[in-house]
């Protein structure tokens, strides 16, 4: 009976890291679109692009419980305190253990190519942000009076001087 047991969970365990794994690699090729979308596409696309991205981490977040949940229970089960797959893996057999094994390194060097991707992402975003700020203060500094600045009109009497539509206030 405990071996069916430990098969069922086995079985369910290795869905939930394949789930894993295809989830990592639909969310690095995700990842990459919006470093192109970053680097050349309008807003729109990338605010479409992080959208889904959300949608899919939320989805790998439910993934990754999910994957504790049998791990505590394949413990349970085995009568092993400690809760990781690499404790599991001795309770299997060595084509199961091997193969859970191999899909959890997968499944690890994945999230660092992801991770890795998005920190990229992030750099670009943030230098794209500083290079829209740079310019807008460039804009308006062109329609700022230098320092020192008089009117040539003189007199205590100032009225506003019409621009491009642009209104300062000190």
């Amino acid at each position: 009976m405990q071996d069916e047991t430990l098969t069922t969970y086995r079985r369910r365990l290795e869905q939930v890291l394949v789930q894993q794994f295809r989830l990592l690699e639909d969310l690095i090729a995700l990842s990459k679109k919006e470093r192109i979308a970053l680097l050349s596409d309008p807003a729109a696309a990338v605010q479409q692009l992080v959208e889904d991205k959300e949608v899919m981490l939320d989805a790998l977040s439910l993934l990754e419980d999910q994957c504790r949940q049998v791990i505590q229970e394949i413990a349970l089960e085995v009568h092993v305190k400690e809760t990781s797959i690499q404790a599991l893996l001795p309770f299997f057999t060595p084509q199961d253990s091997t193969r859970i094994h191999n899909l959890s390194e997968g499944i690890y060097s994945l999230a660092s190519q992801a991770r890795e991707l998005n920190h990229a992402s992030q750099a670009l975003a943030i230098t794209k942000l500083d290079w829209v700020k740079a310019t807008q203060l460039f804009l308006i500094s062109m329609f700022q009076p230098e320092s020192g600045y008089r009117s040539p009109r003189g007199g205590a009497h100032h009225e506003p001087s019409t621009g491009l539509g642009v209104e300062f206030r000190a």
